[in-house]
């Protein structure tokens, strides 16, 4: 046998004992399932407790451009912009967070309403790969007037204020102006 065959029969090995382990001490009519969702494997595997999400500008546009670039990773492209949010809210939640809790990432906290967004996306980055952008300064992200739910626009012309935040291309929290 080879050194490469006796590295992965070990590893099987390894793999199959702790498998037994973990059947071996499940107690008569628990499954590990049961055992997971309720916390008794103890804190190295447990689940973490659910948390809110404390909404705040800077956050927001960090949560919306790391979600772009999972989009992106799996796509090979930005979305297009008419569907932009619809296209990474289900990239905004976290394993810790509470069913819902992502979606609050898709709303300024300047504006006060369900039906209010208060972002858009740069309209020169939609449906674009993120190497056919040249400048890494371009912003992707902004706050808008347009509180719409996937508004597009230009970060210049539609920005919400002249001190109005945004994300750059390279992921820095700028003014839009």
């Amino acid at each position: 046998m080879t050194t490469k065959g006796r590295k992965i029969t070990l590893g099987c090995s390894g793999v199959l004992v702790v498998a037994i382990a973990c059947l071996w001490l499940t107690p008569p009519g628990r499954t590990i399932r049961d055992l997971w969702h309720n916390g008794s494997l103890g804190a190295l595997i447990a689940p973490s407790e659910e948390r809110s999400y404390d909404a705040s500008n800077e956050a927001n546009l960090k949560a919306l451009y790391t979600a772009m670039l999972l989009y992106h990773e799996s796509e090979g492209q930005f979305p297009v912009g008419a569907g932009w949010m619809d296209a990474v809210s289900n990239r905004l939640t976290t394993s810790d967070m509470k069913p819902g809790e992502g979606d609050k990432k898709l709303h300024n906290p300047a504006y006060r309403g369900a039906d209010m967004f208060g972002y858009a996306m740069n309209a020169a980055a939609s449906g674009k790969f993120k190497g056919d952008l040249k400048d890494p300064h371009m912003i992707v992200i902004f706050e808008s007037k347009a509180t719409t739910k996937n508004a597009v626009g230009d970060p210049v012309k539609d920005c919400r204020t002249a001190s109005s935040l945004a994300i750059t291309l390279d992921g820095k929290i700028v003014k839009s102006k």
